[in-house]
């Protein structure tokens, strides 16, 4: 569906926007190109997108938001790849946007990377600490900040 298996046991992803390899074993949950799904979502293992959510989603491990999915609602996790839409809030380890991903509200990371090409409309908080430490400071912030 959207890439072959190599002598490795890895889905190689066809799509030109996507530069992304990442063993079979890790992707639990699939809502492919077409579906739509409204609700929350929770997933303990790597989750890929590529139809329409309408809802929040929770990862454990980690999400790709594929080049033709859409997220309507905030989105957590540890990783996060996003190559197509989202609409709402991120909130991760590490947050990755390609070519053609699109991020409209704001963002709490510890390692951001923005490839050219990619859209971001909102604000972002970044850990100060550069996530060295354990205690990822992206996961512990104060719901209400005064500045």
């Amino acid at each position: 569906m959207f890439g072959k298996k190599d002598s490795d046991n890895k889905i190689i992803e066809t799509n030109s926007t996507s530069s992304r390899t990442v063993p079979s074993a890790q992707i639990r949950t699939l809502i492919s190109e077409g579906c739509k799904f409204d609700g929350n979502l929770f997933s303990p293992a790597y989750t890929r997108i590529d139809g329409i959510v309408r809802g929040n989603l929770t990862g454990e491990s980690g999400l790709i938001i594929g080049d033709k999915g859409s997220i309507e609602g905030d989105i957590t996790s540890i990783e996060v790849s996003i190559y197509g839409l989202v609409k709402g809030n991120v909130k991760a380890h590490k947050l990755e946007v390609k070519k053609g991903g699109k991020i409209y509200g704001d963002i709490i990371v510890d390692h951001l990377v923005m490839e050219h090409g990619a859209v971001f409309m909102g604000h972002c908080k970044m850990n100060e600490s550069g996530g060295t430490n354990n205690n990822s400071e992206a996961f512990d912030l104060p719901e209400n900040e005064d500045k």
